[in-house]
């Protein structure tokens, strides 16, 4: 009984903190740089875009290109496709740790050859379609910049979970 009060009183508190990461209404543009964790010689950067209707709920469009800066003969550069949302766990503010998931898709060779720990994914000739789950940190440096760092785990397999670091911008802040 006092374990289900302590439990209750947890998720009444951190429902009062979880007060916002973005204004509503707030169109956010941002810049990323990523490293996928599977593939040793490979960065990239990426530009997203974020809509925040409320101040709990974060849509997000992004693309995303990763370069190969290996020795092999092949090119493992590829372009990614990502649309997703993001929901606040914690709110310490100015700090805020939001979770979310949605689709993303790319267009690398390498789900053909070396699928095998690929749980869910749907592959046409040139473009391969999954899932990912995104667990993002996000901290408002001023009023209309936001860092970020951010994990996603991708059905895609274990060579296209990324990390990203970034910021974004917030133009209709005042």
């Amino acid at each position: 009984m006092r374990f289900k009060r302590y439990l209750i009183g947890l998720l009444l508190s951190s429902a009062v903190m979880a007060t916002a990461q973005y204004e509503p209404q707030a169109w956010n543009y941002g810049l990323t740089s990523s490293k996928t964790i599977g593939i040793e010689a490979e960065v990239g950067f990426g530009v997203r875009i974020e809509y925040a209707p409320n101040c709990y709920t974060t849509y997000m469009a992004e693309y995303n290109r990763s370069f190969d800066f290996g020795d092999t003969e092949e090119d493992l550069s590829f372009n990614e496709l990502a649309l997703g949302v993001n929901l606040i766990l914690f709110n310490w503010y100015p700090t805020t740790i939001t979770a979310g998931m949605g689709y993303v898709g790319n267009n690398s060779k390498l789900i053909t050859e070396d699928g095998d720990d690929a749980f869910l994914v749907i592959s046409s000739e040139t473009f391969n379609h999954g899932a990912q789950i995104k667990l993002r940190a996000l901290h408002q440096v001023a009023i209309p910049i936001h860092i970020f760092a951010e994990l996603n785990l991708k059905s895609l397999g274990n060579d296209f979970h990324t990390v990203l670091i970034g910021f974004s911008y917030d133009f209709n802040a005042r």
